[in-house]
C-alpha cells in the first residue's frame, strides 16, 4: 500500500513538473525558424547581433544581479553569525522582528527607499538600484539557521589558534554554511533578475540603465520568442547547475 501511495506521488509530481516544462520548450521552439524541417537561428541572430540593444540590457541585468549578490551574501554572513553566535540582551527579541521584515512585500517599502534615495542624489543611478536590496532579512535567516548548528566547541577551539574573526569565518564557520551560500546566491541572482518595480521608480528619468526585465516587452514581435528564452536561460542555467546545493540547503534549515 506505502509503495503504490509513493507510485501515485511520483507519477502527480512528475506530471505537474512536466507541466512546467512544457511552456519553456515551447518558447524555445517558437523562437527558431525552420528551413524545411531543419531549425534556423534567424530569430538569435537578429536579436543578438543586428538589434544589439537588447545586448546592453542583458548585460545591465547580469551587472546588477552579481553585485547585488555578492553584495547581499557578503553582508548578510556576518549578521547571521552575530544572531547564531554572539549573545547580548534581547538577541532573540530583535531577530524575531528582523524576521518580521520577511513577511513584507517590496510596495510597503517604496515609498521610503525612494525618500532616501532622493535626499542622498542617487535616483536614476545604478546605485538606486543596488543599495536597498543588500540588506535581505531571508539571506540573514538562512545563514543564522545554519551556523546555529554549529558546535560551540568548535569555534572555541578555532579561537584558540587565532585571534582574527575573519580567520574563524573564512576556515571554521564558512566551510559549515558553503551549501546555504551557494543556494542564497541563486535565489538571490534570480529574483534581482526579475526586479521591475525598483527599476521602473527608481530609474525612471535614466531608461539606459534599466534591466532587461524591464524592457523585456518592449521588443520587436518578430525577436520576442527568442529575447523571452534568453531572459530565462540564466535562471535555468543556474538551477540545474546548483540544483543539489538548493536541495541540501532547504533540507538541511533547521528551527532553533
Amino acid at each position: 500500500m506505502k509503495r503504490r501511495i509513493e507510485t501515485v506521488f511520483i507519477i502527480i509530481m512528475g506530471a505537474a513538473a512536466l507541466a512546467f516544462a512544457v511552456p519553456v520548450a515551447v518558447l524555445f521552439l517558437r523562437s527558431l525558424e525552420f528551413d524545411g524541417v531543419f531549425p534556423t537561428l534567424g530569430q538569435y541572430y537578429e536579436l543578438l547581433i543586428t538589434n544589439y540593444t537588447f545586448l546592453n540590457y542583458f548585460w545591465n541585468s547580469v551587472a546588477y544581479s552579481s553585485v547585488i549578490t555578492a553584495g547581499c551574501v557578503t553582508v548578510s554572513f556576518p549578521l547571521g553569525f552575530l544572531f547564531a553566535k554572539v549573545k547580548f540582551p534581547g538577541r532573540n527579541a530583535a531577530f524575531f522582528f528582523y524576521l518580521l521584515m520577511m513577511l513584507l512585500p517590496f510596495q510597503s517599502t517604496l515609498l521610503p527607499n525612494y525618500i532616501q534615495l532622493r535626499s542622498l542624489g542617487l535616483l536614476d543611478m545604478p546605485a538606486a538600484l543596488v543599495l536597498p536590496t543588500l540588506f535581505s532579512p531571508f539571506a540573514v535567516f538562512l545563514f543564522r539557521q545554519f551556523i546555529v548548528a554549529i558546535p560551540d566547541s568548535l569555534i572555541e577551539c578555532a579561537s584558540l589558534d587565532t585571534s582574527s574573526a575573519l580567520a574563524i569565518y573564512r576556515h571554521v564557520v564558512f566551510p559549515q554554511v558553503k551549501h546555504a551560500a551557494v543556494a542564497l546566491s541563486v535565489l538571490i541572482f534570480c529574483e534581482s533578475w526579475n526586479m521591475v518595480e525598483q527599476a521602473i521608480i527608481f530609474a525612471a528619468g535614466n531608461p539606459d540603465i534599466r534591466p532587461l526585465s524591464v524592457v523585456l516587452d518592449s521588443m520587436p514581435a518578430n525577436v520576442s520568442f527568442s529575447a523571452a528564452f534568453v531572459y530565462i536561460f540564466p535562471a535555468l542555467f543556474l538551477f540545474f547547475r546548483f540544483k543539489d546545493a538548493l536541495v541540501d540547503s532547504i533540507s538541511g534549515i533547521g528551527w532553533k
